[in-house]
């Protein structure tokens, strides 16, 4: 599959916006989105409950207003990510809400999300799962996603500890849906890195945490940019 068709013609760019624990809200997914590239953020950023549909009906309406006004521009899907374990008790509550307002993304972390990917392909929605090795994208590829988000070495907050590679490669050899790398990419160089290696999309995720739209700390978010600066 590589590019889904959803998504075809979409993007101005192959980069997927990471979700941002705390980090991601409405605002930094509806400003990724109207850059061109997938915006996302963790359904659980969005506290109490109710929230979650509150801001995703904000990011349709935004988006749809946008477009409207823009018909030439690319406006990317954007992404809900969901942790499937057994300690988020708000899981399939949530998942309601994505299928109410049909939310273009679901992406998935640590078990395999039979029921998710059953949900979300009931209106026509993909799933990208995200993996650090070679057993649980089998794992993950066995429930039907769509798409496997590979997290390398480098990947901010993550257990990736494997070279993208050796994982991009191993993948491919028997996974022909959409490939999605993570681990240390900042740049257009690194983008354009991944896609070398058979990616068909960069994930980033550190690199818009200083942004205006983040809800990080303004001293977090400074130091970042001196670190930038002093590499």
């Amino acid at each position: 599959m590589g590019i889904p068709t959803q998504l075809k013609d979409k993007l101005c760019m192959p980069v997927i916006g990471a979700p941002l624990f705390l980090v991601s809200g409405p605002d930094l997914v509806i400003a990724q989105c109207k850059a061109g590239i997938v915006g996302s953020f963790p359904a659980l950023n969005a506290r109490p409950q109710h929230v979650l549909d509150e801001w995703i009906t904000r990011i349709k309406s935004e988006l749809k207003e946008y477009q409207d006004q823009n018909p030439d521009a690319k406006v990317a899907p954007f992404a809900v990510n969901q942790i499937c374990h057994a300690s988020n008790d708000r899981l399939m509550q949530d998942m309601e809400t994505c299928v109410k307002h049909e939310v273009p993304i679901i992406i998935t972390s640590l078990r395999p999300p039979a029921e998710i990917v059953e949900a979300a392909h009931s209106y026509g929605g993909l799933v990208f799962h995200d993996v650090i090795n070679v057993r649980h994208a089998q794992k993950a590829a066995e429930q039907g996603v769509d798409g496997l988000i590979l997290v390398c070495a480098g990947a901010g907050g993550h257990a990736g500890a494997l070279s993208p590679f050796a994982l991009v490669r191993e993948v491919k050899e028997w996974f022909d849906g959409t490939v999605i790398l993570s681990g240390s990419i900042g740049d257009g160089h690194s983008v354009a890195s991944a896609i070398a290696l058979g990616a068909d999309y960069a994930y980033l995720g550190t690199r818009f945490i200083a942004t205006e739209e983040a809800n990080a700390d303004p001293g977090y978010k400074r130091c970042l940019k001196k670190v930038q600066q002093a590499i």
